[in-house]
């Protein structure tokens, strides 16, 4: 058993004996055992772990394993099948960040399939860059002003929620109207402005504020909404279903909200065509069209490099939610950085997955040093695995460090 797995192993078990303890909790006793059996019980081949995964789950649950060229070498699916759409949660800030890149390369001419947004199109406030800050778009003054975007998609801003030290949010980012209008977006980003205390590029603060301003940053440097960017970059080269590939401010309820600034979880997507975007980042900017064939230069390597690179620059972890138990792991521009020595990049970078994990359970990771990627889709939003001291996060964790040997023996690398 690896470092992690172990750590993952004694995070869940902690869980489950507070769990135990939670005496004022009332647990259904045949769906904690299906927990229990589905997260300790032992496994030896991916099939049998994912059935036993789809145990613990609310709907049912999706796996896929690419190979280096985009190749779907292993498909499993139980309940939720590889093209249903569903809310994504965290999952989305890798979208968000590939879209911003997106808007960066095709503004420099880098990049194909652009729409619209070609060159010289986001200018407003200089040339879109990384490091474009909100005095420049956004028109900020004082502690703020000098928020780039870098430091926006990879949650190093200081735009901390409401001066606390968890993973809130603005509640505007939730209930902006259907179409809202310039005005009432400025109002929310500049109230997430306000409320803060961070220190921006000196503290890491893993909450949705950031994105939100970011994405307001793109709209007003592009002069397009961000519904616009996201269907002309994102949705139509990849062949998504534009009618469900959708942002809502609040997945969890159903409201229909504008979701505009819900950058960090508010998309919901099927697996197979995530899939087509994340192959970008396999292949060095190569994504997959809705044929299954290849679409070049929907990334520059410069982007990819960037987007997968420690981003911290020095920062300190102000709040991370695996923090607290043990981990140290490193974040990109919309992703983590997930290995086993944290503290020396050398080695982090010999023994490293990236992902973009949601708290419903949703876990697409990729990994560059072996070459493959994999997505597992799940939605699990409160009947089996919405306990509060095993949030399905942990649970597909588990499972991905469980299979991640198997598949690195089928690959034979």
């Amino acid at each position: 058993m690896n470092h992690k797995t172990l750590t993952l192993l004694v995070f869940t078990s902690l869980s489950l004996f507070l769990l135990q303890c939670q005496k004022t909790v009332q647990t259904d006793k045949d769906t904690q055992a299906t927990l229990i059996a589905g997260i300790f019980s032992s496994c030896f081949s991916l099939d049998a772990c994912f059935d036993q995964y789809v145990r613990t789950t609310d709907e049912g649950a999706s796996f896929q394993v690419f190979d280096q060229d985009g190749t779907r070498i292993y498909a499993r699916q139980s309940g939720l099948n590889y093209n249903t759409y569903k809310p994504i949660a965290s999952g989305s800030k890798w979208v968000t960040a590939i879209t911003a890149m997106r808007a960066i390369d095709c503004n420099a001419g880098t990049a194909g399939s652009c729409g619209t947004v070609t060159t010289t199109s986001c200018n407003n406030g200089g040339a879109l860059s990384l490091s474009r800050t909100t005095g420049e778009v956004l028109g900020w003054t004082g502690t703020y002003a000098n928020v780039t975007l870098r430091q926006l998609l990879s949650f190093t801003s200081g735009l901390n929620a409401g001066g606390g030290n968890g993973s809130g949010q603005a509640s505007c980012i939730s209930t902006l109207p259907i179409g809202a209008n310039a005005t009432q977006k400025n109002n929310c980003v500049n109230e997430i402005r306000d409320q803060s205390t961070g220190t921006p590029g000196a503290l890491y603060q893993y909450n949705s504020n950031h994105m939100a301003v970011a994405q307001r940053m793109l709209e007003v440097s592009c002069n397009k909404t961000w519904d616009t960017l996201f269907t002309q970059l994102i949705v139509t080269p990849l062949g998504w279903d534009g009618a469900q590939a959708v942002w809502k401010g609040n997945f969890r309820t159903g409201e229909d909200t504008d979701g505009s600034l819900s950058g960090a979880y508010g998309l919901s997507i099927s697996p197979e065509h995530y899939a087509r975007m994340l192959n970008a980042l396999l292949m060095n900017g190569t994504a997959k069209n809705s044929s299954g064939g290849n679409l070049a230069n929907f990334l520059s390597t410069t982007s990819v490099t960037e987007i997968l690179a420690d981003q911290y620059n020095g920062a300190r972890i102000g709040y991370s939610q695996f923090s607290a138990f043990g981990y140290r792991w490193q974040y990109g521009l919309g992703n983590w950085r997930f290995c086993t020595v944290t503290n020396v990049p050398a080695e982090c970078d010999r023994d490293l997955i990236s992902h973009s994990i949601g708290i419903n359970g949703f876990y697409p990771w990729l990994d560059k040093n072996r070459n493959y990627m994999a997505i597992l889709a799940v939605n699990n939003l409160g009947r089996k695995n919405g306990l509060s001291l095993l949030p399905a996060s942990s649970t597909s964790l588990f499972f991905a460090e469980t299979v991640r040997p198997l598949i690195h023996s089928q690959i034979g690398r």
